[in-house]
């Protein structure tokens, strides 16, 4: 069914509760997006929504089992988006389409510019952001993870170079849309990081190993699957890498690859398709939000791979 709710802060009257108000819901926005979601009680979540959102003008309700909820969302968010219909969902969404904060800081013609290419580009270190909370913070872990033998200046240039191929405007996007981190406590009883590149709430590029192997160091590349899979060259190239399709509920649509060297991973990252895969799910996370993870940032680390 479908409702009119423009003006209205509560759909109790138009939902009884006898039919049932567990379900999948399509809300429309003033200036045509939409968000897909799913509700046990559809009532109190519009209510929440109408508390964020003031441009809701109507509202699609599909009853549903609450067995089927994801999925029944999952395949909805997933028509939608192969219409082209933007959306303002974060989750199970490869990339919010509509309007994004993004935007003001690089405009929509120069994204699609540098998705469309594959080249690194210069980084102006004069003008990365500079947050002394977050640097003296972090300071400590940088000193620990110097110090380690693990982290060679090979590995350092790894690193460096994704930045320079993957991130957009790389000094721009840094702290609010991609952070680095020594350190980190992730996965810390099973398979520690040795470092970690996090976009939006994903970790697009990390070195770990498993806990009782410390020096049997993995790198781990996550890029978007579609966009790799859809050139013949790079899928035979990737026929001869070790890969993994990562499932994260955040974005789905990811295709890990795993290496046990720099060397191979820098080699991996001079081919243009994984560097356009790596492009594009490092951009659709980057329009679903800022960095989750700037808190563990670390500017000394950055400033470290940059400059090998």
């Amino acid at each position: 069914m479908r409702l009119k709710v423009d003006g209205l802060n509560s759909i109790a009257h138009l939902l009884p509760k006898a039919p049932g108000r567990c379900g999948v819901y399509e809300l429309t926005f003033a200036d045509g997006q939409r968000y897909v979601g799913q509700a046990v009680d559809v009532v109190t979540r519009f209510c929440t929504h109408r508390r964020n959102w003031s441009d809701i003008v109507e509202i699609a309700f599909e009853r549903v089992g609450r067995g089927q909820l994801d999925e029944v969302e999952r395949g909805r968010i997933r028509q939608r988006e192969a219409a082209g219909v933007p959306l303002r969902n974060v989750v199970h969404t490869t990339g919010r389409l509509g309007a994004s904060e993004l935007d003001v800081l690089l405009p929509p013609a120069a994204q699609r510019r540098w998705l469309a290419d594959h080249q690194p580009r210069n980084v102006r270190r004069s003008e990365r952001p500079s947050d002394s909370v977050v640097h003296h913070r972090s300071r400590h872990l940088f000193n620990r993870l110097q110090a380690d033998p693990r982290f060679t200046d090979e590995l350092a240039r790894l690193v460096g170079t994704y930045l320079r191929v993957a991130m957009p405007v790389t000094e721009l996007t840094e702290l609010s849309y991609w952070s680095l981190s020594a350190l980190p406590a992730t996965n810390a009883a099973t398979y520690p990081r040795l470092l970690t590149v996090s976009v939006h709430a994903l970790e697009t590029l990390y070195v770990c190993h498993d806990r009782h192997a410390p020096q049997d160091l993995q790198i781990c590349l996550n890029i978007d699957r579609a966009t790799a899979k859809s050139q013949i060259r790079t899928r035979l190239g990737l026929a001869f890498m070790r890969t993994v399709d990562a499932r994260y509920r955040i974005r789905p649509g990811v295709l890990g690859l795993q290496f046990t060297s720099p060397r191979s991973a820098q080699d991996a990252l001079t081919r243009p398709g994984i560097v356009r895969a790596a492009r594009k799910l490092n951009l659709d996370l980057m329009r679903k939000g800022p960095a989750l993870n700037w808190k563990s940032h670390c500017p000394d680390l950055v400033e470290r791979v940059l400059s090998s």
